[in-house]
């Protein structure tokens, strides 16, 4: 009897094990949790106004990576315009590790609009079981894009360059007031033409203004620019034409009593001048070239000009002058109270002085500003005297700005300064002699008051002569620093402090410089390639 109510004791604890063991955590589940893991990181590695790099670690059994990228939002993800998918056997590791949850990824992603807010998401997908991990998401802000690369202002118009064959529907511009508000007026349509050249002709525009032009792709900025036209905003313009007599014109300006004047030259004209006078009565006096697309610009043989008064403001923009070599050239030689106040060449040509650009050789001037900016400079000075001279101890003359200039075969100095000027800046320029043998760049017998020269580059044979930076040791305060030597530029003993030598020869860095052509050589490794020289060359 006790043998049988063990036997069936026996048998009740076999079913219940097997009754345990078979419903063990067989309870209801959540179906929406059986899915792949998230990515472990999810992060931006770099970014720019139109691309983003994004690092992410791998997913167990993932067989692809969705990214969804929303624009102009904060992880809101309310407004998704590109969707991209990553097949994983594609993907090459960044860092590999032993588990496919620690291995990190890189990919990039270009095409993106600058200036925009961007919300990206991941998910893992594997397509043998239809599972997919949850989302992953970040967000950042691209800068600013710039597609723009240069301008050609015009007196009543603007020729406005960027990248050929860029994705944008239109240009925006509007003129900028006081202090720094922009009146939008006006936004033009680019046609297919103008989209393949990057380039179109703002016209309509009002003289000596400042403008402000945006580039975009529908809303999205794609670039922005300023720029001023020509000319003066205020006073007489006239239009010269070749053979006008620039004189008769001055005399019966001044004789209305206009104070002041812009003279326009066409692209691509050839004036005879020699000799301009300036009236007594004229106060500011503008010489402009009105160059429209594919034009050259106006080519005025001008060898002086004589000021019968003093004068507030000259200005030389976009124009060819042409001195001609004269013998005893100065075009600007000031000897008596008769100067400017301020006197500046933008965009010029500069070609042919055989001394000076400026000469002042009076005793007590005042003069705030010289400047010369964006311009060609070739073949000043072989007679001496040198681009810039002021020779009195006594002028007072508060800068000289020399920037994004090209000079070539200048002689004997670039400048001579016998008394403090308060500040000389020479940036992003190129300084390149073959024919002419320069002894010096400066000469300095007044300490000025601060010097900078940055971001240029010395270059050519100098004829075989060996160059100083200055006539004395100016190192105290005299420093090249961003600057570059070509090999070929030989220095004598008075070095160019913190500038470097490369180890390239001007025609092994540029493409042809002997004929002025400063393009870097394709496929020349030069760190300061976009950074440093004239920026004309740039592209």
């Amino acid at each position: 009897m006790k043998i049988k109510y063990l036997y069936i004791l026996l048998s009740l604890l076999s079913f219940v094990t097997f009754s345990c063991k078979e419903n063990a955590n067989d309870w209801e589940y959540d179906e929406s949790y059986n899915r792949l893991f998230r990515p472990v990181t999810f992060k931006v590695n770099d970014f720019g106004s139109t691309y983003a790099e994004l690092s992410y670690t791998g997913v167990t059994k993932a067989t692809k990576y969705v990214f969804e990228f929303s624009e102009g939002d904060s992880l809101l993800f309310n407004n998704i315009t590109r969707v991209d998918t990553i097949v994983a056997d594609t993907l090459t590791p960044y860092v590999e590790a032993s588990s496919i949850t620690k291995t990190e990824f890189h990919t990039l992603f270009k095409n993106l609009n600058g200036t925009t807010r961007y919300s990206v998401r991941i998910k893992a997908i594997d397509e043998k079981s239809g599972m997919e991990s949850g989302y992953v998401g970040i967000c950042f802000d691209t800068p600013d894009e710039q597609i723009f690369t240069n301008n050609a202002p015009g007196v009543n118009s603007a020729t406005l360059s960027w990248v050929p064959e860029s994705e944008v529907t239109n240009i925006k511009y509007g003129e900028i007031s006081e202090p720094s508000d922009t009146i939008w007026l006006n936004s033009k349509v680019l046609t297919d033409a103008e989209k393949k050249a990057g380039r179109a002709v703002i016209d309509g525009l009002n003289p000596g203004t400042n403008y402000l032009a945006t580039i975009l792709k529908g809303n999205a900025k794609r670039g922005t620019v300023n720029f001023k036209t020509l000319g003066m905003k205020s006073g007489v313009t006239i239009q010269v034409q070749p053979g006008d007599n620039i004189n008769d014109l001055l005399a019966q300006q001044a004789a209305q009593g206009v104070t002041n004047i812009s003279f326009v030259f066409k692209g691509g004209q050839t004036y005879e001048i020699e000799t301009i006078t300036v009236p007594v009565g004229i106060s500011n006096i503008y010489f402009v070239g009105d160059v429209k697309m594919d034009e050259t610009l106006p080519n005025l043989y001008l060898h002086h000009v004589n000021l019968s008064s003093p004068l507030s403001n000259i200005s030389f923009q976009y124009i060819d002058l042409d001195a001609r070599s004269n013998s005893s050239n100065f075009v600007f030689s000031i000897a008596d109270d008769n100067c400017f106040k301020s006197i500046s060449f933008d965009g010029c040509t500069i070609r042919n002085i055989s001394r000076s650009l400026v000469y002042l050789n009076r005793d007590n001037l005042d003069i705030e500003s010289i400047k010369i900016s964006n311009c060609i400079i070739k073949n000043v000075g072989a007679g001496g005297y040198g681009l810039l001279n002021l020779s009195k101890s006594t002028v007072k003359l508060k800068s000289i700005a020399i920037t994004n200039t090209t000079m070539m075969d200048m002689g004997d100095q670039l400048m001579q300064m016998k008394s403090s000027v308060s500040d000389i800046t020479m940036n992003k320029c190129i300084f390149c002699n073959f024919n002419i043998g320069i002894g010096k760049i400066f000469r300095f017998d007044a300490k000025p008051t601060t010097i900078t020269v940055t971001n240029s580059i010395f270059t050519g044979n100098n004829n075989g002569v060996k160059v100083n930076s200055g006539n004395g040791d100016y190192s105290s305060y005299l420093s090249f620093t961003s600057c570059y030597l070509t090999s070929d530029f030989v220095v004598d003993t008075r070095k160019f402090t913190n500038a470097e030598t490369l180890s390239l020869k001007s025609e092994d860095l540029f493409v042809d410089p002997r004929n002025g052509d400063f393009h870097i050589k394709e496929g020349v490794k030069f760190a300061g390639a976009g950074k440093v020289g004239d920026p004309r060359w740039w592209n």
